[in-house]
């Protein structure tokens, strides 16, 4: 799906640089430069397999993705990997940064603050309503940058690779089903994420949400499940699957969990979760995350008694008035 970006950054191309620094979209050329970065940042070593490369060529072409290479020369020195999505009761979409990376010998240079400048100027020429990222415990410098950056860490981040299913058993009563583009689901899984704490859509909003809805549905990368209590909708969980130029492998997102304050005690959030990573697991996915506010402590244990492992914090700076 587009968002209708333009083909390339805009916002970000007018931050300053440090000198001799240059700072620009990687082209289809680059590929092997930027993997070269990525595949440092994550420890690994040897030239970049086949599933990387697609995934290179692929964001690279989607005009949704804004990666940022900079050089000092012609030395490829450091890479942001940041593109757009949309999240689901939402008007407009979010920025997410999945990979921020300079190598040693050029850090404590501004390259990777003017890196990070670019693309929330980018955020800010597009009219997001947040930025995002997610990091491990033992990003502490990347922390520190997206904090002087206005930042704020938000909770917890949990993962779980490889992922596992634990074949949870259903309350009599309970039914868990893939959402489906009707007025009814729509309508359903809208209040659902308004409990949550997404925003209540005005009536001016409806038709938009209405046609973002539709296309999460339509979309082969989506496996969101609506729960119900004798027929009555009482939970749902968003799934999403994206890839990372780290392995290029397909990864699950839970951006959304959420079971109505009358229902609970059910298991029915322990059915959605097991639900979602059913699905992951038929669609590949290596990993499955997802964010979760400090203060559902419920969630935790919830995400925990699931096999999933709190590995870092995720941070977002939402746009003034959000």
């Amino acid at each position: 799906m587009s968002l209708g970006n333009p083909d390339r950054p805009v916002g970000g191309l007018a931050v300053p640089r440090p000198e001799g620094i240059e700072i620009r979209p990687p082209g289809r050329d680059d590929a092997d430069a930027v993997l070269a970065l990525v595949a440092e940042l994550n420890g690994a070593d040897g030239a970049p397999d086949e599933d990387r490369r697609a995934a290179f060529e692929a964001i690279v072409s989607d005009v949704d993705q804004v990666p940022l290479l900079a050089l000092s020369g012609t030395e490829p020195v450091g890479v942001i990997s940041f593109g757009f999505r949309r999240r689901l009761n939402h008007a407009t979409f979010e920025g997410w940064m999945s990979e921020i990376f300079v190598r040693e010998p050029f850090r404590r240079r501004g390259i990777g603050r003017a890196l990070l400048a670019s693309c929330i100027a980018e955020w800010r020429l597009r009219g997001g309503h947040q930025v995002e990222t997610e990091l491990r415990r033992e990003q502490v410098a990347a922390a520190g940058l997206c904090q002087s950056a206005g930042f704020v860490d938000r909770g917890k981040f949990y993962a779980i690779a490889p992922v596992a299913t634990r074949d949870i058993g259903r309350q009599p009563g309970v039914d868990v089903r893939p959402i489906e583009d009707t007025d009814a689901d729509f309508d359903a899984v809208t209040r659902l994420l308004a409990e949550l704490g997404r925003p209540t859509p005005s009536e001016e909003q409806l038709p938009a949400l209405r046609r973002t809805y539709a296309q999460h549905v339509g979309r082969a990368t989506t496996g969101s499940r609506l729960a119900s209590l004798d027929g009555r909708p009482v939970g749902f969980i968003s799934l999403e699957l994206r890839t990372r130029l780290r392995d290029g492998l397909p990864e699950a997102w839970i951006p959304d969990l959420i079971v109505a304050e009358a229902a609970r005690g059910r298991d029915i959030g322990a059915a959605l979760l097991d639900a979602a990573f059913a699905t992951a697991v038929e669609r590949g996915a290596t990993a499955a995350k997802l964010e979760s506010g400090s203060h559902r402590t419920v969630a935790h244990r919830l995400y925990e008694a699931a096999g999933m492992v709190d590995v870092g914090s995720f941070f977002t700076r939402l746009r003034p008035g959000s």
